[in-house]
């Protein structure tokens, strides 16, 4: 008997020193902070205003999207504490890139890669009529089709079980674009030999397409474009335009700059006789509910204001 119960004692003490370990181990990764992974319905940041539109597009109303960038310049804005915070939070923070969101760079680059989707870099974009570095991509809406698949992609990556959903949307949002792209392109077209002048590079993905050439007065930013590009546009008129006046209405060209409107590109827009309009590429004016259709159909309606006043030279 004392045998049998020295046995079981013996028994019992290995099964204590083979549970212990185990048990500590539980214990201490259930202590351990473990990765912070957002929740598939967490929150999606978008850089600016058109990108939040095409990823509404495609997350669907389930899953909330943040525009980051509001009022400010893209190129130069700098993430606040609670827009920092709101990115380190996201399942997943979309951008153009650092050559469209510089300052954004250097907090995007503390961001893990899969919580990340740089569109710029994704490829797979066209540039025919604009310049291969411009970053406005959106402005085209064949282009806007592609971020859509790219944003789909992502989501589908990070969210499995709505894979497929998030395909189907951009599938339909490409099927839409392609429809709009030609609305746009028709509209354009008979404007291919009018003079067009812009006060920053990125419009050339806005006509480009339909075979209307932009020439830019500057490339910055900041569209610091001084009195030599001014002159070098001026002895590319020929004398005899130059020499012209606006009557009835009537302008020969336009100059697109940016909202809101003022008079520095006002006065440019005199010296080189032609129209004036301001157009609104980031959809600052629109109601916060905009949808990315409402930000294309709405830049073609103001283009089409200054436009419209160009003779119809087809008779």
């Amino acid at each position: 008997m004392l045998k049998f119960l020295s046995q079981r004692a013996s028994l019992k003490t290995a099964v204590i020193r083979l549970l212990v370990p185990a048990l500590g181990v539980l214990l201490l990764a259930c202590g351990k902070p473990q990765p912070d992974r957002p929740a598939p319905g967490a929150e999606i940041v978008a850089s600016v205003g058109p990108l939040a539109m095409i990823t509404r597009e495609i997350a669907g109303q389930e899953v909330p999207v943040r525009q980051l960038i509001q009022g400010s310049d893209p190129h130069h804005y700098a993430p606040t504490v609670t827009d920092r915070m709101a990115m380190e939070k996201a399942q997943l923070v979309i951008w153009m890139g650092p050559a469209m969101e510089s300052v954004l760079a250097r907090q995007m680059s503390l961001l893990p890669a899969d919580r990340q989707l740089g569109l710029l870099e994704a490829g797979g974009y066209e540039f025919d009529g604009a310049e291969e570095d411009d970053p406005h991509l959106w402005l085209r809406p064949r282009n806007a089709s592609v971020m859509a698949a790219h944003i789909a992609t992502r989501l589908g990556e990070l969210n499995p079980a709505q894979a497929d959903a998030y395909r189907a949307r951009a599938r339909d949002f490409s099927r839409a674009m392609a429809n709009l792209q030609k609305v746009q392109d028709r509209a354009l077209w008979g404007y291919r030999d009018v003079p067009i002048v812009s006060t920053h590079k990125a419009y050339g993905h806005f006509f480009g397409a339909a075979g209307v050439k932009v020439e830019s007065l500057g490339s910055s930013a900041s569209h610091q474009h001084g009195a030599r590009s001014m002159l070098e546009k001026q002895a590319a008129v020929p004398a005899e335009s130059r020499s012209e006046t606006t009557q009835g209405g009537f302008v020969r060209g336009c100059l697109f700059g940016e909202v809101p409107a003022n008079d520095r590109d006002r006065q440019t827009a005199v010296h080189l006789k032609l129209g004036y309009q301001a157009l609104d590429p980031l959809g600052a004016l629109l109601p916060a509910d905009a949808d990315y259709r409402q930000l294309m159909e709405q830049l073609l309606a103001d283009a089409r204001l200054c436009l419209s006043r160009v003779p119809d030279r087809s008779q």
